[in-house]
């Protein structure tokens, strides 16, 4: 198909940074706040903090490329990164632990359905989680296991998304294995939501639910060398 848009980035210094909705805060800690995450970008990477205070919380850091165009829901879009997690995850880690590594691909549809559509998955790296390791995909209700355990470890993996709204079609390959499930979501959002069609391509993580006593760990995670296209093979008029 004819390329619409193309953009890519070593790393995401482009992006904008917002607290997302994986939040906890103690009895005594104040609520999550911007000041709780942050985006740290170097030459070839950007780094993903959560809760960069130790606070007893659990922090949502979502960083996401945000296009506004009406294009967004009639052309097929294909995104990549690599993501790597910096420290071997251990029960024994008390400085380097998170929750969960996720991602996702977007386009909210305001004036017309209201609905964001896209695909997205959730890793769990919590050690101490019953889920640890497990791979999840979001079905525009909440997280649906793919049926796939990934082992933590401290190498690069690569995740493509494929997403196309006309056909409701969306596809995750991770590290070169496309997953054969359609994981196309619809998720209605809040009212307060804008009235523009907005495109987004996200990379998260969220720091580690907090015990009750004891040290609680940042989580950071390197996210690098995106790229996102959009394509349409619908004649111009």
């Amino acid at each position: 198909m004819p390329i619409t848009r193309s953009e890519s980035g070593v790393n995401l210094s482009t992006w904008e940074v917002v607290v997302g909705d994986g939040l906890y805060h103690a009895s005594g800690e104040a609520p999550v706040n911007d000041g709780d995450i942050k985006t740290v970008h170097r030459t070839r990477k950007s780094v993903l903090k959560a809760n960069i205070l130790n606070r007893r919380i659990m922090a949502h850091n979502i960083t996401f490329r945000r296009i506004f165009d009406t294009i967004a829901m009639t052309d097929r879009h294909v995104a990549k990164y690599r993501f790597k997690i910096p420290y071997t995850i251990s029960t024994a880690n008390i400085d380097r632990n998170g929750q969960t590594v996720e991602g996702g691909l977007f386009v909210w549809d305001g004036p017309a359905t209201r609905l964001d559509y896209g695909l997205a998955f959730q890793w769990v790296t919590n050690p101490w989680d019953p889920a640890y390791k497990q791979l999840s995909y979001w079905d525009g209700n909440g997280w649906s296991d793919l049926g796939v355990s990934l082992e933590p470890d401290t190498r690069y993996h690569d995740v493509t998304y494929e997403l196309d709204i006309p056909n409701a079609e969306a596809f995750l390959t991770m590290d070169g294995i496309r997953f054969n499930q359609n994981i196309f979501s619809q998720t209605p959002k809040a009212p307060d939501w804008g009235t523009d069609v907005e495109a987004r391509f996200q990379a998260e993580t969220i720091s580690l639910f907090p015990a009750e006593t004891g040290p609680v760990p940042l989580q950071r995670i390197n996210f690098k060398n995106w790229s996102w296209e959009w394509s349409n093979d619908t004649p111009a008029v």
